[in-house]
């Protein structure tokens, strides 16, 4: 067996890859010229030997059912070697899934040829991290890290190259009617390829339908219940993070005025929508421009767990709203008349706040189903009880009764009893797995430089962990190359002299622009 084929079979093992997507992904490689993929084996053949076909397994018959029980597992690592041995696993699972849904778009939505990434150098450079992880000191493990490094920081740069022509309605409607329909697993690979790519506002808005899409599902009637609520939704966003190892600009902690007030203002938001008497009345207050705007002008403060899930829960509402007024209207006016008054103008900007494609015509066709009643039978309406002769009060009853209390049948004490322990116990789970105790999230912690001759050419300096990162100022691209390198030596020598051994500039799109460590000095080519 190839290298490629153990290292997915290990994946497979680790459920951190679906087989659903690498079956498919060996019956695209199937279809090119050859039937062959990356690595040069056949993809025609599943790992027992049978044809892989593009049908939907038994497991995704019922795709509605399916996304019911698809509850998102978010755990952390029980320890370091775990963490950093489950983040490579990851963050390879996770851009080979990038890599097929984004070859789902282009192929379904764009109508152009997929060119998948040649992954094989990055599975090999997974293989060998996974040799010598269980010792973080070794020569070995670091020289390993850094060869992982440099293969999925490439393929996560060409990603993000095809994702820029993507667009996110084009993204959204791929996942929303996907067949077999994306699984959990697939969208936290997508939240946290966008989580950790430079920042953009499409890139923003695909990380909010991800993540609403993530924690919100849908039901038949067409309505989005929340899978957690408030604190917990918090708790499982702090720990992706720390699993993805993502810097965090902003904090509730180091930003609170800031945090609360955006808090403060989905709330607002969500409040209107409630109070909303009519399509008509949502559209003249420009609630759905103002929504926009608001979410485009919070930028990176979005990604902060307390108003991501805030956003979230504005999303849910927003929706199940429209759905509701959808259906006032139709109380009002045929489909027609609807359909003539609003047309399709107010789609993209009503999918786009909402985080779901919606389309006014049809919503106002959509029928909720309706369970039909069992007709009673005549002759059991009309029919008149029989009153039971008395029975004669045996011993047996007579016992039972020495053990009510107060008048209550011991069976009801007992059942009584057993649920509020179970109560209990469920109360106890929950607060262990939502796990918003503590977090790995890395946390960037601002820093003052005193150099004047420095602040000229960045800002925003920050530590997380072991790494000094600035964002440049206009001024740096006017500098020659040696004199960046010279710019990036001080800025090194301050930062060493924090204890920290790795430098990181990057531009206002967030692309590194320049690094350092005690091995090596680059400057980066925009």
């Amino acid at each position: 067996m190839s290298v490629f084929e153990d290292l997915i079979d290990e994946l497979k093992n680790e459920n951190l890859l679906e087989s659903t997507v690498i079956d498919r992904e060996r019956a695209d490689a199937a279809a090119l010229p050859g039937g062959r993929g990356n690595d040069g084996s056949s993809g025609s053949l599943s790992s027992e030997g049978e044809a892989d076909t593009d049908e939907p397994t038994a497991e995704f018959a019922d795709g509605a059912e399916l996304v019911e029980e698809d509850i998102p597992q978010i755990e952390k690592p029980a320890s370091e070697d775990e963490f950093y041995r489950k983040r490579a696993m990851d963050e390879v699972a996770s851009l080979q899934m990038v890599d097929h849904v984004l070859s789902g778009v282009e192929r379904e939505h764009m109508k152009v040829a997929p060119a998948p990434f040649d992954d094989l150098e990055a599975k090999k450079a997974l293989h060998k991290f996974l040799q010598v992880a269980a010792d973080l000191d070794s020569y070995e493990y670091v020289e390993a890290e850094l060869a992982l490094r440099v293969e999925t920081e490439a393929w996560s740069y060409a990603l993000i190259d095809r994702d820029q022509k993507i667009s996110v309605a084009n993204v959204r409607r791929f996942c929303e009617n996907s067949r077999p329909v994306l699984s959990s697993q697939a969208l936290i690979a997508l939240a946290r390829f966008y989580r950790n790519a430079p920042f953009t506002e499409d890139i923003r808005g695909k990380f909010d339908f991800v993540m609403t899409r993530l924690f919100a599902r849908e039901g038949e009637d067409g309505w989005r219940h929340l899978l957690f609520e408030g604190d917990e939704m918090i708790g499982h966003i702090r720990t992706l993070y720390g699993n993805w190892s993502s810097i965090a600009l902003y904090t509730k902690e180091d930003d609170q005025i800031e945090v609360s007030l955006a808090i403060t203002r989905f709330q607002e938001f969500g409040a209107e929508v409630e109070k909303a008497g009519s399509f008509d009345e949502l559209l003249s207050s420009d609630l759905f421009n103002r929504a926009r705007n608001f979410k485009e002008s919070l930028a990176e403060m979005f990604y902060v767990p307390e108003v991501l899930a805030a956003a979230i829960t504005f999303n849910a509402a927003v929706g199940n709203r429209f759905f509701d007024l959808i259906l006032v209207e139709k109380q009002n006016h045929s489909v027609e008349k609807i359909e003539e008054k609003y047309g399709a103008a107010h789609d993209d900007l009503v999918s786009m706040v909402a985080g779901k494609t919606f389309s006014l015509s049809e919503a106002a066709r959509f029928e909720p189903s309706v369970e039909a009643e069992t007709p009673v039978p005549e002759s059991e309406v009309h029919a008149q009880p029989v009153a039971e002769p008395k029975k004669k009060r045996s011993i047996d009853d007579a016992e039972d009764s020495a053990f009510d209390i107060f008048g209550v049948n011991k069976w009801l004490l007992i059942v009584c009893v057993v649920c509020i322990v179970l109560s209990g116990g469920v109360y106890i789970w929950a607060e262990k797995f939502a796990g918003s105790d503590t977090t790995n999230e890395v946390v960037a912690t601002p820093v003052e430089i005193s150099d004047p001759e420095i602040r000229k050419f960045v800002r925003q300096p920050r530590t997380a962990r072991d790494t000094f990162y600035a964002v440049t100022e206009p001024t740096y691209d006017t500098l020659s190359e040696e004199e960046q390198k010279e710019l990036l030596v001080k800025i090194q020598k301050i930062a060493t002299s924090m204890g920290l051994t790795k430098v990181n500039l990057l531009n206002n799109k967030g692309r590194s622009v320049a690094y350092a460590s005690k091995q090596r000095l680059e400057l980066v080519s925009q």
